[in-house]
C-alpha cells in the first residue's frame, strides 16, 4: 500500500512539474498543455502494454527506472527552446510532435511501472495510486504559493531517492548497483538543472531565471521574458506610447490602475503625470517583487494590489484610467484581458470620462493578415462596450477606449506635453502631429476593416484558442504545413484502423467502454481546465491541484465501486453523459473556481468508479485502454474541438464519447442476457 502510495504521489508531482516545463517551450499556449496531457497518457498506455508482454515484470523496476527518467525529461524539455524555429511562433504541427516527444520518456516509464503493478489486485493499485495523486496535488499548490524559486529537480529528488532506497531491499550485490546507478542519475540531473535553461532563438542563454507562482521570468542580454514570450527588449519604447498620449488628453490624472507583465516598466512613464494615485493589480507576488527589484520601482510611489484585475470589486468609477500593460493575447492567460467580459469589468471601474488603454501586435507599414485579424476581434469586442474606439499604429497598434470621445488634437496634447514638462524619446511637441496624423489612423483602421464580420473575443471561445488554427490553416498551401496536415491525417486513418480491429464490446469484452470512458473523462477534464484558465487565467499554479481533484475522485470512486456488479457500469456511462452534457449548455459554471473543481472531482468519481466496476481480472488491459482513449480525448478537446467549436464543443465532444460508451455497453448487455438464455 505504502509503495502504490508513493508511487501515486511521485507520477502525478512529475506530470505536474514537467506539464508546466513543456508548456512554457511553447509560450504558455493551453493547446501545448491538452497536447502534453494527452500524449502523457499515450505513453503511459505504451508503457502499460510493455509491462504486460513483459511476463515477469517488476513494479519495483518500472518504479526505478521512472525515478530516474523524471528529472532527465526536466532537462530535455529545457533544452528543447534553443532547436524552435528562430522569431516564428511554433505551427500546430509542432506544437503537437514537440509535446509528445517531450514528455515521451518519463511517461513509458510511468506506464511500465503502473502496468507491472496492475497485473495483480487492478482496483486496488488505481485506489492507492490516485490516493497518492492527490496528496501530490495538494504538495504542488504549497510548492507555488510558498517557494516557487526552489528547483523543479531538487522537488522530484526526494520521492526519486526514496524509490532508489525501495529497490535496493533485500540487499544484493545487483540490486544495490543498479540503485546507485539510478540515484547518480537523479543526482546528475539536479546539478544539470540550473544550467540548461534556454530560450528561443535568437534570444541568447539566460543570465537569471525567477521562478514565480505563475510562470517564469527569465533575464537574457537585457531583455525580460516571461514563459519564454519577450516581455521588454532593453531599448523598448512601447511603455512611453502606451502611457502619455492617453495621460495627456486627462486634463487632471486622478487614479490610474496598471496591470500585466509590462505594468512596472509602464510605471515610471506614468508617474512623469503626476496622477493622484497609482495601483498596480498583481495577484503573484513573486512575479510582482522580482519585477519591482529589477526596474527600480519605488513602493513610496504606487501601491500594489495582490489581486486579480478582473476580481477588483468596490472600486466602481474609481479611476480615470487603466492601462493593461499585458502581452499579446497570445494565450488563454493573456488573452483574458482582451475579451467581452473583461471590458465590462474596465467599463464599470472607469469613472466619468476616463480611459482603458491597451496594445496589440502592429506594424509600421504592414499589417500581417494573422495580426489584423487578431486586433479585428479584439476591437469588434472592445467597440461592443466602449462607444469611442481611438487607434495610434505604431509598431504596436495603441487602442484608447473610453465612453466619451477623447480631445486628441495635437496642438492641445502639446501644451499639455509642455506644462507638465515631459521628458520622452517618442511622444514630445514634435512628434504629436505625425503621431496622432488623420492619414495614419485611417491606413490603421482601413488595414483592420478588411477582416470581414469578425467574431467576438469572449471567455468562452477565446482568440488565443481559434485564432491559432486559422492562421495554421491559412498556410496549408506551405509545403511543411501540407506535409503536417498529411502526418495528421495519417495517424488518425491508422489509429482508426486500429481501434476498429481491438476495442470490443462483446460478452465478457469492455475494452471499447474503457476507450470511450477514457476519451470521455480527458476531453471534460481538458475541458473544465480551458474554462477555468480563460476566466482566471490561474491554470499554471493550480494544475496539481485540480489534478489532485480528479485523483481523489477516482479513489473514492474505486474504493466506493470495487464490489460492484457490472451492471453499474451501465448507470456510470449515462452519468458521465448528462454531467458532460449539462456542462455544455452551461459552460460558464466550468469558469469560476468551485465549477471547475466541482465538475473535475466528479468527473474523477465517474472514472474510478468505472475502473474499478469494470477491472476483474483484466485491469492492465482495461487501464491501458483507458489511458489510450484519455491520450485521444485530451487531444481531441484540447487541440480540435475547443479552438474550432469553443469550450462549448469540447464539453459536447466528451458528452459523444460517453453516449457511445453507453450505446456499446446497452449491446453488450443484450448479448450477455442472450447467451445467458
Amino acid at each position: 500500500m505504502g509503495l502504490f502510495l508513493l508511487f501515486g504521489f511521485y507520477s502525478l508531482l512529475a506530470q505536474a512539474l514537467l506539464l508546466r516545463e513543456i508548456t512554457q517551450v511553447f509560450a504558455a499556449h493551453e493547446l501545448s498543455l491538452a497536447a502534453a496531457l494527452g500524449c502523457w497518457l499515450l505513453w503511459t498506455a505504451a508503457g502499460a502494454r510493455l509491462a504486460r508482454s513483459a511476463g515477469d515484470s517488476s513494479f519495483r523496476t518500472g518504479a526505478l527506472l521512472f525515478a530516474a527518467a523524471a528529472p532527465l525529461n526536466l532537462l530535455l524539455a529545457r533544452l528543447a527552446p534553443g532547436v524552435l524555429p528562430a522569431l516564428a511562433q511554433p505551427g500546430l504541427v509542432l506544437m503537437l510532435t514537440g509535446s509528445a516527444l517531450l514528455c515521451l520518456p518519463a511517461g513509458v516509464a510511468n506506464g511500465y511501472a503502473a502496468g507491472a503493478a496492475l497485473r495483480s489486485r487492478p482496483a486496488y493499485f488505481y485506489a492507492a495510486e490516485a490516493a497518492g495523486a492527490a496528496l501530490a496535488g495538494l504538495f504542488t499548490i504549497f510548492y507555488y504559493r510558498s517557494f516557487p524559486g526552489l528547483e523543479a529537480a531538487v522537488v522530484l529528488a526526494a520521492p526519486a531517492l526514496a524509490f532508489c532506497a525501495v529497490y535496493s531491499r533485500p540487499f544484493s550485490p545487483r540490486r544495490a548497483a543498479v540503485a546507485l546507478a539510478a540515484a547518480l542519475a537523479v543526482g546528475g540531473a539536479v546539478l544539470a538543472a540550473p544550467r540548461c535553461w534556454t530560450l528561443k532563438p535568437p534570444a541568447p542563454a539566460p543570465s537569471e531565471v525567477i521562478g514565480t507562482e505563475g510562470g517564469r521570468l527569465a533575464l537574457a542580454g537585457g531583455a525580460f521574458y516571461e514563459d519564454g514570450r519577450l516581455l521588454r527588449a532593453p531599448e523598448d519604447t512601447s511603455a512611453e506610447d502606451l502611457a502619455h498620449i492617453p495621460l495627456l488628453a486627462l486634463k487632471r490624472p486622478g487614479r490610474v490602475l496598471l496591470h500585466g507583465g509590462g505594468a512596472f516598466f509602464a510605471l515610471p512613464e506614468v508617474l512623469k503625470h503626476k496622477p493622484e494615485a497609482v495601483e498596480i493589480a498583481e495577484p503573484d507576488g513573486f512575479k510582482a517583487a522580482a519585477l519591482a527589484a529589477r526596474t527600480g520601482a519605488d513602493a513610496g510611489k504606487f501601491t500594489l494590489l495582490r489581486a486579480d484585475p478582473r476580481a477588483l470589486r468596490g472600486r466602481d468609477a474609481h479611476y480615470s484610467a487603466i492601462f493593461n500593460a499585458g502581452g499579446a493575447p497570445e494565450n488563454a492567460a493573456q488573452n483574458r484581458f482582451y475579451t467581452l467580459e473583461y471590458f465590462r469589468r474596465a467599463a464599470a471601474l472607469l469613472e466619468p470620462g476616463g480611459v482603458l488603454v491597451f496594445q496589440l501586435p502592429f506594424a509600421e507599414n504592414y499589417v500581417p493578415p494573422r495580426a489584423a485579424y487578431a486586433a479585428a476581434c479584439v476591437l469588434a469586442s472592445a467597440r461592443e462596450v466602449f462607444p469611442s474606439v481611438e487607434l495610434l499604429p505604431g509598431a504596436k497598434l495603441t487602442v484608447l477606449a473610453s465612453k466619451k470621445p477623447l480631445n486628441l488634437d495635437p496642438a492641445l496634447l502639446a501644451a499639455a506635453c509642455a506644462r507638465r514638462g515631459l521628458k520622452s524619446r517618442t511622444v514630445t511637441p514634435d512628434t504629436l502631429p505625425f503621431l496622432l496624423h488623420p492619414y495614419r489612423r485611417a491606413w490603421a483602421a482601413g488595414e483592420i476593416d478588411k477582416v470581414k464580420r469578425p467574431p467576438l473575443n469572449t471567455d468562452l471561445n477565446p482568440l488565443a484558442y481559434f485564432s491559432f488554427w486559422r492562421a495554421w490553416l491559412s498556410m496549408v498551401m506551405s509545403p511543411s504545413a501540407l506535409l503536417g496536415v498529411a502526418a495528421l491525417a495519417g495517424l488518425g486513418l491508422y489509429g482508426l484502423y486500429q481501434l476498429r480491429s481491438a476495442l470490443s464490446f462483446a460478452p465478457g469484452e469492455r475494452t471499447g467502454e474503457a476507450f470511450l470512458i477514457g476519451f470521455w473523462g480527458l476531453a471534460f477534464e481538458t475541458a473544465a481546465l480551458l474554462a477555468f484558465q480563460a476566466r482566471t487565467g490561474r491554470l499554471s499554479p493550480e494544475l496539481g491541484a485540480m489534478f489532485a481533484l480528479f485523483m481523489a475522485g477516482a479513489a473514492a470512486g474505486a474504493w466506493a465501486a470495487k464490489d460492484r456488479p457490472a451492471k453499474w457500469l451501465l448507470f456510470l456511462e449515462a452519468g458521465a453523459a448528462a454531467l458532460a452534457l449539462a456542462a455544455a449548455l452551461r459552460p460558464e459554471l466550468a469558469q469560476p473556481a468551485w465549477g471547475a473543481r466541482f465538475l473535475i472531482f466528479t468527473g474523477g468519481l465517474l472514472s474510478g468508479s468505472f475502473f474499478a466496476a469494470a477491472a476483474g481480472r483484466t485491469g492492465n488491459r482495461i487501464y491501458a485502454w483507458d489511458l489510450a482513449g484519455g491520450a485521444a480525448g485530451g487531444l481531441a478537446a484540447g487541440a480540435f474541438a475547443a479552438p474550432l467549436a469553443g469550450i462549448g464543443g469540447a464539453f459536447y465532444l466528451a458528452a459523444a464519447a460517453a453516449l457511445g460508451a453507453l450505446a456499446g455497453g446497452l449491446w453488450r448487455s443484450s448479448k450477455e442476457s442472450t447467451v445467458k438464455e
